[in-house]
């Protein structure tokens, strides 16, 4: 038990001795520290890189800029065990995951992103998800953010330059795990709610973009809630009230009329019961009153993607088929319930329910039988 007990003592000094040392290294000695093979050094190092903020991760990112650009220009190469850790110091240097691509520095204490926001006069962006930014599994919307939005280099730099990023997860993302039976195992999740806040340095949200957005709509939203931020500053409070309701009834008379012009562009019809206001030159001013499902609206815009298929005659469609674009159908047949109809491909004789056809003439497997009764 003594033995044991000067052990444990020994290793506390070594790693208090290691800590303290660190601590005074420069800035680019720590970047190197980071990625060595040494684990408790590299992750002590990784600590003070961390805690220096985001100057921390450009220190670390400029030793290994070379490196980086190389595995940008071509995902393909191998993955070496230098490498490896380099990217895992990234990683949890800005606590993003595969952060090599974007370089953004994300705080996960919201007071802590409040102080720096409030000695940088920037805002708050706040990304609320399922799981967490730094993880393989976070959700959909995440993994879509991580390689689509914050890879993006005009994004990118927008959000370095002029905001203060904040991530928190609200709860576990839920996992689904498929098992071919050989060894093989898929694990993916199943669901991708997310929601990006604009806050002041208070933590008070000024706007929100929920969901999945293009580059350019994301930037666009940034930039009206950086403009509304920056009118807020140094206003009381009615003053402020007031300029947050103006923009909130500007923010959403846009949006309707935006919905409404791109559900018509789309072919997408509107959801029966819903009353749109227009404005005297036809704008959108009020959608209402029904509250739907997404999927009222999506699934008319879902149909006009596959408008090329082509249907001949009187051919009878069963609830829930799905026609691929360019499909061809011949007159006559009757397409039974939930039927899939792959792209391009030519059916030529009825279909139970449940079954899918593909290819050109069509060939037909079941996806699966109805029980008996």
């Amino acid at each position: 038990m003594r033995k044991n007990f000067s052990f444990l003592f020994a290793l506390f000094l070594a790693l208090v001795s290691n800590q303290t040392s660190l601590a005074n290294e420069p800035v680019e000695a720590l970047a190197r520290i980071a990625v060595s093979e040494n684990t408790p050094a590299s992750t002590l190092a990784i600590a003070e890189l961390r805690a220096l903020g985001p100057r921390g991760l450009e220190v670390l990112r400029g030793c290994y800029a070379e490196e980086i650009q190389r595995h940008i220009a071509d995902p393909s190469l191998s993955a070496t065990p230098e490498w490896q850790r380099i990217a895992a110091a990234l990683d949890a240097v800005s606590q993003q995951k595969d952060s090599y691509i974007s370089g953004l520095y994300w705080y996960t204490d919201l007071q802590t992103a409040k102080k720096a926001s409030q000695a940088s006069s920037k805002p708050i962006l706040s990304l609320r998800l399922l799981g967490n930014l730094n993880e393989e599994f976070s959700c959909a919307n995440s993994r879509f953010f991580r390689t689509v939005l914050y890879s993006n280099a005009e994004v990118g730099a927008i959000l370095r330059k002029e905001f203060i990023l904040h991530w928190q997860s609200v709860r576990p993302a839920p996992r689904v795990t498929i098992d071919f039976g050989d060894g093989r195992k898929l694990e993916r999740t199943v669901t991708g709610n997310s929601i990006h806040y604009i806050l002041d340095s208070a933590g008070r949200p000024i706007d929100a973009l929920p969901g999945l957005y293009g580059p350019q709509a994301f930037l666009r939203g940034l930039a009206e809630a950086e403009r509304m931020f920056k009118n807020l500053q140094g206003q009381d409070q009615t003053q402020r009230q007031r300029m947050l309701a103006d923009y909130y009834r500007d923010r959403s008379r846009r949006i309707n009329s935006d919905w409404l012009a791109e559900t018509t562009k789309l072919g997408g019809k509107l959801p029966l019961g819903v009353v749109v206001q227009k404005d005297e030159n036809g704008q959108a001013i009020a959608i209402g009153p029904l509250a739907v499902t997404k999927m009222v609206t999506e699934g008319s815009i879902l149909r006009s993607i596959i408008a090329g298929a082509e249907i001949s005659g009187s051919v009878t469609l069963g609830d829930g088929v799905w026609v691929g674009p360019h499909a061809a159908i011949n007159q006559g047949l009757h397409i039974a319930e939930h039927c899939y109809i792959g792209t391009g491909s030519v059916v030529t004789r009825n279909l139970q329910a449940h079954s899918l056809a593909y290819g050109s003439p069509a060939k037909f497997a079941l996806l699966y039988s109805q029980p008996s009764a």
